[in-house]
């Protein structure tokens, strides 16, 4: 394939970068890009492998790459000069998922003949123990050329490559530039590569000068030096002739990029655009959505495997129940005397408002940086056909299971078992029966941990509110992308968490507080946790907003299902917006015109959620303001009484649901 740019024009923050950039480069040919430090070179190689230039064209055989570059990107490989495999697989393991990433077609035996194949000739021969190295371990030259075998499981037709030769030795930069010509020439490649090393530049057929964001000259090497020696007005007979490199060197002298020369960006008038036509267009087909989200679950939950540090870490937060040691004892049980329950009720709430923040921050701290320390891993891959929603479901899904419930099973082990933090409903030893610590936790706690309906009821909140909290951590990750602020954005989500989940209040702002606190996930699992413990009964009055009901407790897992759908539609749109061949706004229009159906179907599923949600805790909320004193001298029990539909009469099957449903559970007989 031949490429060739027309015209490039690329700017950032309103200065042009490149300026009305062309040239042509035949197939089966190695040209080298070379110039100053901050000349336009990889801003030049980006453009032509899959970041849209603000003007001008880039043709490959003739057609438009941005005018179908889901198809055309496939036959460019790209090395950038940072690593783009993941540091915890094993150099084998990361090119085997490469390649059943990129040819679902391809039986895995096939792919593994044609790594081994490039691995032996770049010089990891069979039997070498760095094939089953970290690569984060590798040298930096070997993982350049790990890199490179990466591009070339799927023999793309135009193979470019950023700086390759950084930090090798002259021997090593030799033979990496030698194999780079080999192929090109043998094989049929057309290859670009950047180099800042001029050592190696005279196996290159042409070379391309890029100089202050422009071209300044193109052609076979030698021809380009002498060219550039007249415009630059130096002379090889300052230096003796021999001496290629320090007349290069004379050339990057006099050629220093100087920011003060950059003219600011002038968009042009908006021609009129042309697309090719429906019967020439020609469409890439992905691979299957399920196969891409098996093969990258695999391969995530291989890193995650791989990385011992962090798997630690996900570990150490599962087991971070052990820090529910400071609850009082008891906390979660009214206690007989009336005397005592003002102030074992106001320690309920606090530490109920602990364990559901706990639950919150343990989801979003160990999500929020999954996506964004590999971003340029993604985005890499996004260019190769890497479908966005496969990629977050597949982190998705192992992080719900690993944080998301296996987390909340031990947080809840450890309050109930480990500091024997009895809830309602747990069996009690009988009066007078004198057991030890292991008797009781093995005849009480346990049985109550596994028969109590109350422990699965804070279980299953818990579970949500984690699973809710690792989607927004993913978010925070999504959104963040390369730019290194989530924690930033951790810490603002973590500060509204803990300030609006219900515990604190203000009369003064109570609307605003109120209204803010249904954006925060740490208020559902508070209000979750304190209604299935039911200490919304220790008062015989009705003073909080924690009212038990069954409508109300499904009304909270209802929201916080509604978080994790928002959370993972817009995690997905994020990533969408961020495709590199468009204009954000244009990549949202066609990622919405794609799937105009399944948009509305997630948009009737969510309103149905929300609308269900609001009906079962506004019904619940006016069945618990039917709550009267009843006298003793009139015949009452001298306490609070709750609408109880079974004393209720005349009434039809939806109003028995709807009662049985939303009456307070401190008012069953």
């Amino acid at each position: 394939m031949d490429l060739r740019a027309k015209n490039i024009v690329v700017c950032r923050q309103g200065k042009v970068i490149l300026d009305n950039v062309s040239f042509h480069i035949r197939p089966n040919t190695l040209t080298a890009i070379i110039g100053p430090n901050g000349a336009g070179k990889t801003t030049l190689m980006r453009a032509l492998s899959g970041e849209r230039p603000n003007e001008g064209q880039v043709l490959i055989n003739g057609e438009a790459l941005y005018t179908n570059p889901e198809y055309c990107l496939q036959h460019i490989g790209y090395v950038p000069v940072d690593n783009i495999l993941h540091d915890h697989l094993t150099l084998q393991d990361a090119l085997l998922y490469v390649g059943r990433l990129r040819l679902p077609n391809e039986p895995d035996d096939q792919i593994a003949k044609r790594v081994d194949k490039l691995l032996t000739e770049f010089e990891f021969p069979p039997h070498d123990s760095r094939r089953k190295r970290l690569t984060k371990d590798l040298s930096s030259g070997e993982r350049k050329r790990a890199n490179i075998c990466s591009e070339l499981i799927i023999d793309p037709d135009i193979l470019m490559l950023d700086e390759p030769t950084s930090n090798l030795d002259p021997n090593a930069e030799f033979n990496l530039m030698y194999l780079l010509a080999s192929y090109a020439h043998e094989y049929q490649k057309t290859i670009l590569v950047i180099t800042h090393t001029l050592n190696t530049i005279d196996l290159c057929d042409e070379i391309i000068f890029i100089e202050n964001s422009r071209l300044s000259a193109t052609g076979k090497p030698q021809e380009v030096l002498n060219a550039l020696e007249a415009a630059e007005g130096a002379t090889s007979k300052e230096i003796p002739l021999k001496s290629t490199f320090y007349r290069w060197a004379q050339i990057f002298e006099k050629t220093k990029t100087r920011e003060e020369d950059r003219r600011k960006y002038q968009p042009k008038a908006q021609a009129k655009k042309t697309h090719n036509s429906p019967k020439s267009r020609r469409f890439y087909v992905a691979a299957p959505w399920l196969y891409q989200y098996r093969v990258l679950l695999n391969r995530y939950t291989k890193i995650r495997l791989g990385d011992k540090w962090s798997l630690f870490g996900t570990l150490l937060a599962g087991l971070s129940g052990f820090l529910f040691f400071t609850l009082p004892g008891n906390t979660f049980v009214k206690p007989y005397d009336i005397s005592e329950r003002a102030l074992a009720l106001n320690q309920a709430r606090q530490s109920v408002y602990v364990i559901s923040l706990v639950a919150t921050l343990l989801g979003m701290i160990t999500s929020y940086t999954e996506i964004s320390k590999e971003y340029r891993i993604y985005s890499h891959e996004r260019l190769k056909g890497l479908l966005p929603s496969a990629y977050f479901l597949s982190k998705w899904t192992w992080l719900t299971f690993a944080v998301g419930i296996v987390a909340p099973i031990f947080l809840l082990f450890f309050i109930v078992l480990v500091y024997q933090q009895p809830l309602p409903g747990f069996p009690e030893p009988r009066i007078g029966d004198s057991i030890g610590w292991w008797e009781k936790l093995t005849s009480y706690q346990l049985v109550g941990l596994l028969t109590s309906h109350v422990s699965w009821l804070v279980l299953i909140t818990l579970i949500l509110s984690c699973i809710t909290s690792v989607t927004l951590g993913l978010l925070i990750s999504c959104v963040a992308g390369d730019g290194g602020k989530g924690y930033l954005y951790l810490s603002f989500s973590v500060v509204f968490v803990v300030l609006f989940s219900g515990l604190i209040r203000n009369p003064k702002l109570e609307s605003l507080i109120d209204t803010l606190s249904f954006l925060s996930t740490g208020k559902w699992g508070y209000e979750g946790i304190a209604s299935s413990i039911s200490i919304y009964c220790w008062f015989d009055s009705w003073r909080f907003d924690e009212f038990n009901s069954t409508g109300h407790l499904l009304s909270i897992w209802l929201a916080l299902g509604v978080f994790i759908l928002i959370a993972s539609f817009l995690s997905i749109t994020v990533l969408h917006l961020r495709d590199p061949w468009s204009k954000k706004w244009v990549n949202l229009t066609a990622f919405f015109a794609k799937r105009k159906i399944g948009f509305v179907i997630f948009l009737s599923i969510l309103t149905l959620l929300i609308s269900y949600t609001i009906f079962l805790r506004s019904l619940s909320y006016d069945y618990h303001t039917l709550n009267y004193w009843s006298r003793s001298e009139y015949g009452g029990t001298n306490a609070y009484q709750y609408a109880n539909v079974e004393r209720a009469q005349g009434f039809n099957m939806l109003e028995y649901w709807s009662g049985t449903i939303s009456q307070s559970w401190c008012g069953n007989p």
